[in-house]
């Protein structure tokens, strides 16, 4: 059985005040003194306020909804995710390293998916007040204006972003270098250092496209349906379907060159 559309309604009401709350509290502890740790290394990083952050979203969305359950990066759900036919998958602080060192370019994503499929997906940007969400069959909006992909583009004319630079199981199947070339290809390449903006920033068109060989699914679990409602299409690498709970690569891209970018990575070699 689906979710009812007040069901949705509410909860995507929830997934926006949630994420404004997040998006708030952050800012006003990033003026205060905060506890910085590693947890893999020293450019992985996560603060006091992470954690923070998350225990106020869940506390906020088992409030209201206490058969659901939550995968989110810090843990602060401890059941099992895998139990729930509904599922928040959240991110407190997408972009620490941002948060820490630019105080920008970080973000809040909220996603809600039921048996497997997305039906909402919020990327806030607090440093910006820029609210990016999507419902299932609705659409993508940033703040009150709706979002649309319908300009053509072509490999040679777009600017894309990705994160693949720098991840060892790139260097070790050279899909690095393929994008050391796509790179020389393409108008442009940039890196904002937060998977979620950056793939709300192709739903808006901002960028063209947006290429990761490993991200977890609070990465992209967001951006994936803001991406699609907007008329663009989110996959893996290969052109396999994005899983909803599990690490994957991504590919997410104006619709009019996806099938070319596709070739060019030449995954399945």
């Amino acid at each position: 059985m689906g979710l009812q559309s007040f069901q949705l309604e509410s909860i995507a009401k929830t997934a926006k005040e949630g994420a404004r709350m997040a998006g708030e509290l952050s800012l006003k502890r990033m003026k205060q003194p905060y506890e910085v740790e590693y947890k893999t290394s020293a450019s992985d990083l996560v603060t006091a306020v992470d954690k923070e952050v998350e225990e106020q979203l869940v506390k906020l969305i088992l409030s209201r909804f206490p058969d659901h359950g939550i995968l989110g990066e810090e843990s602060t759900f401890k059941q099992d995710p895998n139990q729930f036919d509904t599922l928040w998958i959240i991110d407190p602080i997408d972009g620490t390293t941002n948060f820490v060192h630019q105080q920008i370019n970080f973000s809040v994503s909220i996603s809600v998916y039921h048996r497997g499929e997305a039906m909402v997906g919020v990327v806030y940007d607090p440093s910006r007040d820029e609210m990016f969400f999507a419902v299932k069959g609705e659409g993508a909006y940033l703040n009150d204006r709706k979002l649309h992909l319908d300009r053509q583009v072509t490999l040679e004319e777009a600017l894309l972003c990705t994160s693949v630079f720098w991840n060892k199981r790139a260097e070790q199947i050279g899909i690095d270098q393929i994008v050391k070339k796509l790179a020389g290809k393409v108008r442009g390449m940039r890196l904002l250092g937060s998977a979620a903006l950056e793939m709300a920033y192709v739903a808006a068109g901002r960028l063209d496209g947006y290429v990761s060989m490993s991200l977890n699914p609070w990465d992209f679990g967001a951006g994936r349906l803001l991406v699609e409602e907007a008329g663009g299409i989110a996959t893996r690498m290969t052109g396999e379907p994005l899983p909803h709970d599990a690490k994957s690569s991504v590919m997410a891209c104006n619709p009019t060159f996806y099938e070319e970018l596709k070739q060019y990575m030449n995954i399945s070699k």
